[in-house]
């Protein structure tokens, strides 16, 4: 969450060698190719998620993309729903290491961070000369912190809310 607030002063002059040489849109395209096919890879690779659930996730991954992708035209604010989707599951995942199974408290405290720490970081780019402050990225901050978090609670089912089947022998 550090390298968010340290890259604010930075960000500019790469952003703009990027698109000097023609190359920022390519670049955000392929991170987000990068970033779906670790997703599709995790979900059709791993035998526990084998059902519909992952089919919904990765089926409601690639229609955000999408929409991502052909609905805002400016590739930086594509990169925030990467980097705060990244930075809540990180979030959550570091807020439930030892909790003893209060997934609804890390799940709340992930989007309270996350989109607090979006908050943050736009009151620091309206410090810096050349940023402005814009809610539109806060909103977006916290969207992809929602989405991201609800689509991993969608596959994993930590607060328990889809009903288990019982079979034989107690398995799943």
């Amino acid at each position: 969450m550090v390298v968010v607030f340290v890259t604010v002063p930075f960000t500019r002059r790469v952003l703009l060698a990027l698109r000097n040489t023609d190359m920022l849109g390519a670049t955000v395209t392929g991170s987000y190719a990068v970033a779906v096919a670790g997703v599709v890879y995790y979900v059709l690779f791993n035998r526990r998620l084998a059902d519909w659930v992952a089919f919904a996730v990765v089926a409601a991954l690639l229609c955000v993309v999408t929409v991502l992708l052909l609905g805002l035209a400016i590739p930086e604010e594509r990169v925030h729903f990467l980097q705060y989707g990244s930075m809540a599951l990180l979030a959550r995942s570091a807020l439930s290491r030892g909790t003893n199974g209060y997934a609804a408290r890390s799940l709340s405290l992930g989007l309270v961070l996350t989109s607090t720490l979006g908050l943050l970081e736009e009151c620091l780019q309206g410090l810096v000369p050349w940023r402005v402050f814009d809610w539109r990225d806060v909103a977006m901050n916290a969207g992809a912190a929602l989405t991201a978090l609800f689509l991993d609670e969608l596959l994993h089912d930590r607060l328990r809310l889809r009903r288990r089947e019982e079979t034989p022998g107690g398995a799943r």
